[in-house]
Order: structure tokens, then sequence, then C-alpha cells
């Protein structure tokens, strides 16, 4: 913990260079107004965008115009800042005002990581704020271009490791864990050390960002003992824990698993069949696991008992077919206790998009009945359970001119669209997947 008062490292920060506000400046617009008779300039500023308006009686030349948000970073031998600037841009009776402070600072040294933020009162305090009322420190912010990632690499505390591509949002965790990069790649497990580096991927079957390492597990300890495993290798931490696991199931490592089964999702795996059959059976078919997954929860849901050969299914899209038929032709209903606010908060997702009406379910009892109709799972407690929960949300694409006949289903995790699917699970054609993409970009909008 530091002593120091967060006022310190505003008024001992380093002092960014001209250069910086100049380019500032030159990203803020300003206004010309004018008529045959007349010409308002609202400032002299000859290197920005200008916005040219038509000079009437009824010109608006008051009005707050717009917050503006730069960062750039600072680099020493011995610190590494990243220093956030808002500007107010204001036009009073024609005249354009520009108000700027420092609003969010991060400073990197001697091993320390210090976040400071402005508060509205002027006062500074440790933390950061959200630069948008639905984003972080950083959404929105255009970072100034001044040669900062080849100054870390070469001057800076991290100047010992080997860096290809560096974002200012990777510093604070290759900061962090640079003595553990540093380890990596003198024993030459530069697979690892990146993972470490840039420790999230986007995984394309759950919708979700997911961590390529847990450092809660890595450390200066686990380096040493498992160096041998890493060392002159592409072995990644994926495949360690991968390895472990399968170990721990009495099982080896079938080649090609990596490709379709997660070390998370070993413990997902049924127990009445052995594990390297288990891996044969995946790699074969080309399962996807979370397809795989959905077709375990409906025969759950239908109360069927599992043997190996409805564990290791002949044709997996057959059996999951099967079981969604069976479960649509139960008379279920659905306990509605607890859904109100979540129906509250997802009714904003509701628009049309050209000739489709984006619509939520409105009861549980709904996603069931589309379920039916369309010939899919998305009616197993699995989907209505997480659905109710927020871990996803499920969206009905209907016709503009049929609003209440079932048309493409819509599952939307993390501001990722993850399926989108239409009767018997078909693949949606080219213009709906860009209505669904127009109705995403709409929808981020509305959060921003």
């Amino acid at each position: 913990m530091t002593t120091k008062e967060p006022k310190y490292y505003f008024e001992n920060k380093l002092k960014p260079p001209k250069a910086f506000f100049d380019w500032c400046y030159s990203q803020i617009s300003t206004f010309k107004w004018s008529n045959k008779q007349k010409t308002i300039l609202a400032s002299d500023r000859s290197d920005c965008f200008v916005i040219e308006r038509r000079l009437t009686k009824q010109s608006n030349l008051t009005f707050f115009d717009k917050f503006y948000s730069f960062a750039t970073v600072l680099v020493t031998a011995k610190r590494i800042e990243i220093q956030s600037y808002g500007f107010w841009s204001r036009v009073t009776e024609g005249k354009q005002t520009i108000e700027c402070e420092l609003t969010n600072f991060e400073q990197f040294a001697g091993g320390k990581h210090v976040m400071v933020t402005r508060l509205d009162n002027g006062r500074p305090v440790f933390g950061l704020t959200p630069n948008k009322p639905f984003g972080g420190p950083y959404a929105g912010v255009k970072l100034y271009t001044n040669g900062w990632a080849d100054k870390i690499s070469n001057t800076s505390e991290l100047r010992y490791l080997r860096i290809e591509q560096l974002s200012a949002f990777d510093i604070e965790n290759i900061y962090k864990y640079r003595k553990e990069i540093e380890f990596l790649q003198k024993i030459n497990a530069n697979a690892l050390a990146n993972q470490v580096m840039f420790p999230r991927y986007m995984n394309n079957v759950y919708g979700s960002w997911r961590k390529n390492v847990d450092m809660r597990t890595i450390n200066e300890n686990w380096l040493r003992k498992n160096k041998q495993f890493f060392k002159n290798s592409s072995r990644t931490f994926l495949e360690y824990e991968l390895e472990k696991r399968i170990k721990e199931r009495n099982g080896k490592v079938v080649p090609g698993i990596e490709r379709y089964l997660d070390y998370r999702d070993i413990n997902k795996v049924p127990k009445g069949v052995g594990i390297i059959r288990f891996q044969n059976w995946m790699i074969k078919n080309k399962v996807n696991f979370k397809y795989y997954l959905d077709y375990l929860s409906l025969l759950k849901d239908l109360g069927i008992e599992l043997d190996e050969n409805l564990i290791l299914p002949k044709d997996l899209k057959k059996a999951h077919d099967n079981a969604v038929e069976l479960l649509n032709q139960m008379q279920r209903e659905v306990n509605e206790k607890m859904y109100e606010k979540r129906l509250k908060a997802i009714l904003k997702y509701e628009t049309v998009v050209g000739d489709c009406a984006f619509l939520v379910p409105k009861d549980l009892n709904e996603l069931v009945a589309e379920g039916k109709a369309l010939h899919h799972c998305v009616g197993g407690s699995g989907y209505i359970d997480s659905h109710k929960q927020g871990k996803t949300t499920i969206v009905f694409i209907r016709q503009k001119e049929a609003i209440e006949k079932p048309f493409y289903t819509l599952e939307l995790k993390n501001e990722n669209i993850i399926q989108l699917r239409g009767k018997h699970n078909q693949v949606a054609p080219p213009e709906i997947k860009e209505a669904a993409e127009s109705w995403l970009g709409w929808l981020k909008k509305q959060k921003s």
C-alpha cells in the first residue's frame, strides 16, 4: 500500500508534450454559421473539422456541444503512466470554450500500480471512474500514438521482456506478472509466456471471453515445479490442465482433443464412459461440446437414465432432435416467479429492423412454445434457467407482418450472438444474420 495522498500523483505526474494537447484540440470540432450578410466562427482554430450551419434568426448559438476524452501513455526508465484527459466543449453566444482536466491516471513504478481519479468536485481519490455510464474508464477514449509501445519495450521496467504487440489495456497485466513472463521467456516457453501476457480469448462455443491461464495457479513455485513440461516447447496452460484432469479420470490425452474440449469441461463429461473413448468419439464426430451439453440437459429433463449408447450416440444430431421432439410432446408449465425483474430489464431489447421484429419472451412458457414450434431445444430447462437468471438471453425474431408466428431464435451472451437458429436448428440465411447484426449494433448504442 502506498502512503502518498492521491493528489501527490496528480501534482507529480509526467508532463505530456505540447504535441499531445495540440492533437487533442485538433480532434474537437468547431462551428461556423453564415448567411449572405454575416458569418460567425465559434473559434479561430483552423486544424480541426468545422461544422457549418446556416445562420438564421432561429439559430441556437448557446449550447453544450460534447464531451471528448483522450489519453496518452508516457514512459521513462522508472515509470509508465496512462493519463486520460476530459475535454468539455461549450458554445455561448456563438463562441466556443473548451475546458480540459486530467480525469483518470494510472502509474506503474517500483513494482506498484497506482490508480487515481478526479471526483466531480475536483478532489483526487484512488481508483478509476467510468468514462461513460455503461462503460469502463477507457470507453470511448482516443489514444494518442506517440511511439509509447516501443518506449515500453526499450526503456521501461518491462524492457527485459519480448513483447511483439502491445495495447494500453495490456500494460496492467504484463506489469503485474513481469517476473513470471521473464522466467518463461528465459526457458523458451513462449506460448505460455504469451498466455500470461494476454490471458483472455474469445470462446466461440460459449460466446464469452475465457481465460487462457489461471493466475491463481501460476506462481514462482508452480513454474519451477513444472519447468520441464513447458521448457523449449509451445505447450500451453490449457494443455497442461487438460492433461492433468484427463489423468485424474484415469486416461491420457488423445491428440487433437484440445480443439473440442476445454479442461474446464472435463467435470461435465458423464462418468459412465471411459475418458479415452469419449475423446475419440468427440474427435471422430467433431462434436461441439455446448451442443452436447444441450443434449444431456434434454435427457435430464426427460428423466432418462444415461447408458453408454446414450452418452455416445452414433448420430448426435439425430439423438438431439429425437430428445427435442420427446420433450416438446410433454405438457409442461414453467414457474414464473423471479422472472418479472429480469423481463423488465430486457424489454428494451425489443425493436424492428427492416422486416424483422425482435421480441423477448414475456413469460418463460413462451420458450417452451418456441421450442415446440421450431422443433429445437430452447424450451429445455437449461435454456429456461439460463435465460431466467440472466446467464444468457433468448430473443425471438419474427416477421414484422406475422409477429405471432415463431420464425428464428437468437441467443445473446456477453453482447455476442452465439446462436441464431430456425426450424429444426436450421442455420439462418444471410438476410436474417444481417438483420440480427444490425439489431445488435442498435442494442449496443442504447447501452452506451
